[in-house]
């Protein structure tokens, strides 16, 4: 198994924040300086140590389904010392990382969990894993520019778009907007909102793939029940 994956297997981040865990040269097999990410190991016969503690894959990994509310970063750390997501989530001997981003300033569905694998396939755009959203805006959308969003916009040299844009019922308006993205960029439809002149004022995630929030109360979690694990994961082609 290549080194980075065995280390997000671990519990440790996702292959990318593995990988710099690596090149932070804090990483060791065998008690010897780690050579690369891409170094292969046998889990079973080789010792990986990070700042000289051995890791291991967790015997059980677990799942958690965070209601994020505004205020709180999506980050395990904060050099800052404002509000992290983990404030929130009950303490485990796994060690959990959030899957995928969410800005401070949005709330709803936040999955966490020690899977490193699977919350690298799940945040990866090659897996096009569906992110549902309900946004509002201060001023009312017109029906004719949600093509627009489709279609998408360069913002600040990046292409931002949705995968699917429609509004929400007749009622709301025109100031809610039913959004689905496959991607995880920063700040995405806020940044392609503005760019298009609307203000918003909620960006709130209802569903990750095949997981739906439900009527979880904002700041509570639940663990994922043993059928939604294995949708999730079937969804990016594991199984258990």
């Amino acid at each position: 198994m290549r080194l980075n994956k065995y280390l997000a297997s671990c519990g440790l981040g996702s292959r990318r924040a593995c990988e710099q865990l690596i090149a932070n040269g804090i990483v060791t097999v065998n008690d010897e300086d780690a050579q690369g990410p891409f170094q292969q190991v046998d889990p079973s016969v080789d010792r990986v140590a990070v700042a000289a503690e051995t890791v291991r894959p967790p015997r059980h990994a677990v799942y958690i389904l965070l209601n994020k509310p505004r205020g709180y970063l999506t980050t395990v750390s904060d050099p800052e010392s404002r509000r992290t997501v983990m404030s929130l989530i009950p303490r485990t001997p796994e060690r959990l990382f959030p899957v995928g981003r969410l800005d401070r300033d949005s709330e709803g569905l936040l999955l966490l969990t020690s899977d490193g694998e699977t919350a690298n396939r799940l945040a990866h755009p090659r897996h096009g894993i569906e992110r549902f959203y309900r946004v509002e805006v201060s001023t009312p959308f017109p029906a004719g520019r949600l093509q627009d969003l489709e279609h998408g916009a360069f913002v600040d040299g990046e292409l931002l778009a949705v995968a699917k844009a429609r509004l929400s019922p007749p009622g709301d308006q025109g100031k809610r907007l039913e959004l689905v993205l496959v991607t995880g960029k920063k700040r995405e439809i806020r940044r392609l909102l503005e760019a298009m002149g609307f203000t918003v004022t909620r960006v709130f995630r209802y569903g990750f793939g095949p997981i739906r929030l439900g009527d979880l109360p904002v700041g509570k979690t639940r663990r994922l029940a043993p059928a939604e694990i294995r949708h999730l994961k079937e969804t990016v082609g594991l199984r258990d």
